[in-house]
């Protein structure tokens, strides 16, 4: 009987592991048939600084809600008044995106995510829409409130961005998803028609229901401060967790004159030609920033370029200035590059310490060495139907100084003549008596008293009506290219205009002769083309011929600064353009193409995909853009010297539909599968207790 009994029992378990395989292989299949993922790549995230946070999280496990459309705000009524059946994810297009309406979701206790969907070319926009505050970066810059300006309340009078919502810097209790996959939008429309959608009465659907599933559960909580002592905590005891990571990347600038530690840098020698290079929205993986970083970042790259073809006339000059073109990353979160390059400066460690057992080091710049100091800021709308106008702002605080007024008096002047002798550019000087618009020329000013002036589309308010959100793209700048060399497009041609008078104007004060200077316009095309509208174009690609292929996509480049290593691939394409465009040929092959160090004055780079291998030697490089706060020992977080902004890390992010019976529904499977396995388990030992009597076995004789 025993043997009879192991037998059974053998079996039981053979069937039982045969069941288990089947139920795995079969498991992603009945998934696949309840849950449908749609696009989950673009979600907001937390990020903190010393005294707060800001953005969205999900439970751990995921906020799971019934699908609500929202096309009037008769549909929000109807959630709070009527709906049964909640917690709900409204499914909004742009013009409900508004603190006032997620606001009252959260407040509601009936909404347990948002998506945003965005289609193509139906933005239902009544106006602008600005994620920023009506001041960016006021607390950080100049004219702070502590700073005891005249100016110091200028802003909160006559706001630069008047369309500013604020809802950038704005906590949430649910997952805000963004959309803009057509398939996803089409499937959520359908399933929220078919299942979802109240009857013309307004009554209710009944069960089953179209739900969604969001995901995205941030590990960072409450502020920096916590954060980071977290992160510290959990990295020396247990396994790392990345809690969170501060924002940073690198700044990229180069000169046109290499600047060789063995010559004497003299003082005011140095003229900063200056843009910032990042943007931001509420989202992942979006954050185009057509006006508000690449039209002054595309000028500047072209500018470079144009004024480098006749380094030759500058070598042989015997003014002793130079140009320093910089793009500065993490700008728009407090200025982290520019506070970072500054304090460098005072330090003594821009570009980097001196190493004593090395020889052809570049030299280093401190404030002393700087001449003046010209921005490019957002400059892309500011193109007119008979050419470009543009507007010069100064900072009325440093023009005090007699020295100073002149100096910058003397730079509007030689900008305004270039741009006059062009024919189809106009400079405007703004109102003297207005302080400087957000700007990385802040935070010079703040440390030393120099010219300078920043140059801009608006003499007051933004023309930007979408400054930092995901609707700043090629078409609020209205560019039309479909690719790389559309000549039909004006806007390239009024950004080359622009960098043409700006690079005359520099190799008038590095030569002091008189030259007018085009940029070349299929260099402006190509740039924009592949920063606005494809990161995967040609001319990326041959640049970043080394670079893993999955990084390259047909979509417009992500502007967003990230922590280190989160969009390096545009931070080093731009860096290998610009060593390009700041660079000259040399004959090495591409075994000896290569720096032994980044303290040389030139760097080498090596292009595969040019002219069948390029050697490039260029006085490009980059260092690092990350602020103060972090390195400074003890730092004071809630002093508001340097940013202190950090990012929240996170393992995924995942939206999925399913439908979802009633709860008496899933009660009762629960109850039957219940039911099922005491019955299964009340059989099995009937079975085996009555084995011989079910099977007609004998007991076997006991032994002797």
């Amino acid at each position: 009987m025993a043997a009879v009994v192991s037998c059974v029992n053998r079996l039981l378990a053979h069937i039982f592991v045969l069941l288990v395989v089947l139920m795995d292989v079969n498991g992603n299949r009945v998934k696949h048939k309840i849950y449908e993922d749609i696009q989950g790549d673009m979600a907001c995230f937390k990020r903190f600084n010393g005294t707060q946070e800001i953005g969205c999280t999900s439970k751990f496990s995921g906020n799971i809600g019934v699908v609500h459309v929202v096309e009037s705000k008769e549909d929000l009524v109807w959630v709070y008044q009527r709906g049964p059946h909640q917690p709900y994810v409204l499914a909004i297009t742009p013009r409900f995106l508004t603190s006032e309406v997620l606001k009252e979701a959260q407040n509601s206790g009936k909404v347990s995510g948002v998506v945003v969907m965005v289609e193509e070319n139906k933005l239902d926009l009544p106006g602008g829409f600005s994620g920023e505050t009506h001041c960016p970066n006021h607390e950080l810059g100049l004219y702070n409130d502590s700073s005891q300006s005249e100016y110091s309340g200028y802003c909160w009078k006559e706001p630069w961005n008047p369309n500013g919502t604020s809802l950038l810097y704005m906590s949430w209790s649910f997952p805000i998803f963004l959309i803009d996959n057509e398939t996803s939008i089409n499937n959520i429309r359908d399933y929220y028609k078919t299942f979802n959608e109240p009857g013309t009465d307004g009554e209710p659907r009944s069960w089953p229901l179209c739900c969604m599933e969001l995901k995205s559960n941030m590990f960072g909580t409450t502020n920096t401060e916590v954060c980071m002592r977290r992160r510290t905590i959990a990295t020396s005891v247990f396994q790392p967790v990345n809690f969170c990571d501060p924002l940073s990347d690198y700044n990229i600038w180069g000169s046109v004159k290499p600047m060789n530690s063995s010559e004497v840098t003299p003082e005011k020698s140095v003229i900063i030609v200056a843009a910032r290079m990042d943007a931001a929205t509420m989202f992942d993986n979006i954050s185009p920033g057509a006006n508000s970083a690449i039209s002054g970042m595309v000028t500047l790259l072209a500018a470079a370029g144009a004024l480098y073809n006749l380094k030759d006339d500058i070598m042989k000059s015997e003014v002793e200035k130079n140009v320093l073109f910089v793009l500065y990353q993490g700008e728009t979160w407090g200025y982290i590059g520019s506070s970072r390059m500054v304090w460098n400066m005072e330090k003594g460690d821009f570009p980097f310490k001196h190493q004593e057992d090395e020889t052809d080091q570049i030299s280093q710049m401190n404030l002393t060495h700087i001449d003046s100091f010209i921005e490019l800021a957002q400059v892309g709308q500011g193109m007119t139907p008979v050419g470009s106008h543009l507007f010069l702002h100064t900072d009325p605080i440093s023009n005090v100084d007699p020295e100073i007024g002149n100096e910058t008096d003397t730079l509007l002047n030689l900008l305004e003549k270039y741009a006059n002798s062009s024919g189809n550019v106009k400079f405007e000087r703004a109102n003297g008596d207005a302080p400087l618009p957000p700007a990385s020329f802040q935070s010079f000013l703040k440390r030393v008293n120099i010219s300078g002036v920043v140059i801009t589309d608006h003499r007051d308010e933004f023309k930007n009506s979408y400054y930092e959100s995901i609707f700043d793209d090629y078409r609020n700048v209205k560019y039309t290219s479909e690719n790389e060399s559309q000549e039909t497009d004006m806007y390239h041609k009024h950004i080359s205009r622009v960098a043409g008078v700006l690079a005359s104007a520099l190799y008038t004060r590095l030569t002091g002769n008189s030259k007018v200077i085009k940029a070349d316009e299929k260099l402006t095309d190509d740039l924009l083309y592949c920063y606005m509208k494809n990161f995967s174009c040609q001319m990326f690609r041959d640049y970043g011929d080394r670079l893993p292929r999955d990084l390259f996509s047909d979509k417009p480049a992500k502007m967003y600064v990230s922590v280190k290593g989160g969009e390096g691939s545009r931070t080093t394409l731009t860096h290998l353009v610009f060593a390009k465009l700041l660079g000259e040929k040399v004959e090495l092959n591409e075994t000896k193409c290569k720096t032994e160090s980044l303290n040389q004055v030139h760097q080498l780079y090596y292009f595969a995909s040019l002219n069948n291998g390029t050697c490039v030697m260029s006085t490009v490089r980059k260092t690092e853009a990350m602020s103060p706060a972090f390195l400074i020992k003890d730092y004071n977080w809630q002093s508001g010297e340097y940013s202190t902004w950090t990012e929240s890390g996170w393992q995924l992010t995942k939206a999925m539909i399913f439908l979802k019976p009633s709860v008496a529904e899933e009660v009762g499977l629960v109850c039957g599968g219940i039911a099922s396995l005491l019955l299964s388990l009340a059989l099995v030992y009937f079975m085996n207790s009555r084995a011989d009597l079910l099977f007609g076995l004998t007991t076997p004789p006991a032994p002797c």
